[in-house]
């Protein structure tokens, strides 16, 4: 079986973005992936992450010119689009998404504009269309979304990305506590920043491993503090092959995320998590068995896992045995197969 993935391009690594790598990473048996190339270089350097009330006619002008750049499967049975990438296919459609449109627009556009409204109006009824059969998403929370937004139920499935559990811990001196975010408000940036200083104070033993993008007016700052190593803009083979398996501890005090993929891929590799509980992230880290999730109280539960080795080894045993218990690349392809399969008989 022959399917196209439709997908947008990261800007950082110049591949699919990640959920959409993963799905093309483990491809289900009997599948082979093609993936869309049409994208014009416009579209290439607009990403959703930066979608903004004062970018709205940039991104509706891109939209427009996806209608001059449409996929043209040859001898692909299937489409299966990620995201944000719609276009009038000619091929029955899986659409993907770790959010829905209103969780999505809400965060850029607020909730009460013309904006919103239209915009929310335009893609359930897009995502509602025939050609349209079914919907991927990765969380509970993300499901009641689309349903709430008036999706069809019967179209939306909840199939979580697949991920390998990883063995390669590098053995290091010290604790490093790892943080990663492009985003650096809604990231929290702010915050993982007070919470290492704060506990810095206490535990001589720990580094701040920051990846992500500084304000002009901390960056000298952090990039002179002896105990925070900065990466901007990490190689995929220096943040896979040393900075996971060095890290011991994430921390992710963000404010906004539909589902945090860097949790996942920290769990893969026996990494305890600390982040917010928002959205869908109480759906992957169970608060006190693999990880803590809170409010306010980053230092307090950073704190727990740094003075108690046991519960840091508890975390890590049981973040690996969730990740090959729900992420199982050979579980989830033979669900996403069934789909594909599913779709293309019309059942």
């Amino acid at each position: 079986m022959k399917v196209m993935i439709v997908s947008e391009i990261d800007k950082r690594t110049k591949k699919l973005r990640r959920g959409s790598y993963l799905r093309y990473k483990h491809p289900p048996p009997g599948v082979i992936y093609s993936i869309f190339n049409g994208l014009t270089g416009i579209i290439n350097n607009i990403s959703h992450y930066e979608f903004n009330t004062k970018n709205f006619f940039k991104v509706i002008r891109t939209l427009v010119l996806k209608g001059f750049s449409q996929p043209r499967p040859k001898d692909e049975k299937l489409i299966h689009s990620f995201f944000w990438n719609f276009y009038l296919y000619s091929r029955p459609w899986v659409h993907e998404n770790d959010e829905s449109p209103s969780q999505f627009l809400k965060q850029y556009y607020g909730s009460s504009n013309f904006t919103y409204k239209a915009a929310k109006e335009f893609l359930v009824y897009y995502l509602n269309s025939s050609p349209c059969k079914a919907i991927i998403t990765w969380s509970n929370w993300a499901k009641k979304g689309f349903v709430e937004d008036g999706v069809d139920q019967s179209k939306v499935k909840v199939i979580p990305p697949p991920i390998d559990v990883k063995k390669e811990r590098i053995e290091h001196n010290g604790i490093n506590i790892l943080f990663i975010g492009r985003d650096f408000y809604r990231k929290g940036g702010d915050i993982i920043l007070k919470v290492f200083s704060k506990l810095a104070k206490d535990f001589n033993e720990i580094r701040l491993i920051y990846i992500g993008v500084l304000p002009p007016s901390i960056r000298k700052t952090v990039i002179g503090n002896k105990r925070i190593v900065y990466y901007s803009n990490p190689l995929d083979s220096e943040l896979y092959g040393k900075i996971f398996p060095t890290s011991d501890i994430l921390l992710l005090p963000t404010r906004y995320d539909a589902y945090a993929l860097t949790i996942i891929e920290a769990m893969s590799y026996g990494i305890p998590v600390v982040a917010s509980s928002i959205n869908s992230i109480g759906e992957v880290i169970s608060h006190g068995t693999n990880g803590f999730i809170t409010k306010y109280d980053y230092d307090k539960y950073l704190g727990l896992l740094l003075e108690n080795r046991r519960l840091w080894k508890t975390f890590s045993e049981n973040s690996l045995a969730y990740i090959k218990k729900c992420h199982d690349p050979n579980i989830i392809g033979r669900e996403i197969f069934k789909l594909y399969e599913q779709v293309l008989s019309g059942t």
